[in-house]
């Protein structure tokens, strides 16, 4: 049904989940925003794109947007490139997410992992919203396929799982040959820590999460939690 299908596709600082829509797309073209034509147009935008300073618990599709941002321009030129064509600017606003090439906040993360800088804090139960690049893939796909059918221009995509960050530190840990994580346990390792992470320190410590719940219902979206995927996925050599 998909053959001969253009996707205009918009993806700013989500390109690396691009190689994931192509796998399951295999029959369509894939074009950015300056595409003479097309016959659907989706942006991959993000969660960041929300003006959220003190955090905030499960923010809707109406939270206030940081204007200022990149990421605000490129969805105001992505719409535009949507209305030179007539088609309708259908935007996916992702979590965190996770995949091979991730960037953002899970790939430095991940790096901080990597290099022993990131501790866990003691009952520290700040959460993140998050969704890994094969769902957003795989919701992509049935949205072009038909199979999926969107009610409204924006929509909100996580996994719905909104794991602690601990989690979710641990899941990628885990991904790094289940590295350990160390505990700033003690009262002086804590005051060490808020000084060491410095401006992070509110980021590790701040519940951040979003509701996706218009993508499950309308949608039919039904993620696989990025915490379990991390643990659990058998990676081969068909995998990204």
């Amino acid at each position: 049904m998909s053959d001969n299908l253009t996707l205009m596709l918009s993806a700013p600082g989500r390109e690396f989940v691009v190689p994931y829509i192509e796998a399951a797309l295999p029959g369509v073209r894939i074009a950015g925003i300056g595409a003479e034509r097309a016959d659907v147009a989706i942006m991959l935008s993000g969660t960041e794109i929300y003006a959220m300073p003190d955090g905030a618990d499960l923010a809707g599709i109406d939270a206030a947007v940081d204007g200022r941002l990149p990421l605000a321009r490129a969805e105001v030129d992505y719409a535009a490139a949507c209305r030179r064509l007539g088609l309708r600017p259908l935007i996916l606003r992702c979590a965190n997410t996770v995949g091979t090439g991730m960037t953002g906040y899970p790939r430095r993360l991940a790096e901080s992992i990597a290099k022993g800088f990131f501790f866990h804090f003691p009952d520290n139960d700040a959460r993140i919203s998050a969704v890994h690049a094969a769902d957003v893939a795989s919701l992509v796909a049935d949205i072009v396929e038909g199979r999926a059918v969107p009610q409204r221009d924006i929509y909100i995509v996580t996994d719905g799982d909104n794991p602690t960050l601990h989690d979710f530190a641990d899941a990628l840990a885990y991904r790094m040959n289940d590295k350990r994580i160390s505990n700033l346990s003690t009262w002086g390792q804590r005051m060490a820590g808020r000084i060491f992470y410095g401006t992070a320190y509110r980021r590790y410590t701040t519940t951040e999460t979003y509701e996706g719940a218009a993508a499950f219902r309308e949608l039919g979206f039904t993620p696989t939690p990025v915490v379990r995927y991390l643990r659990e996925h058998v990676y081969d050599e068909n995998s990204l």
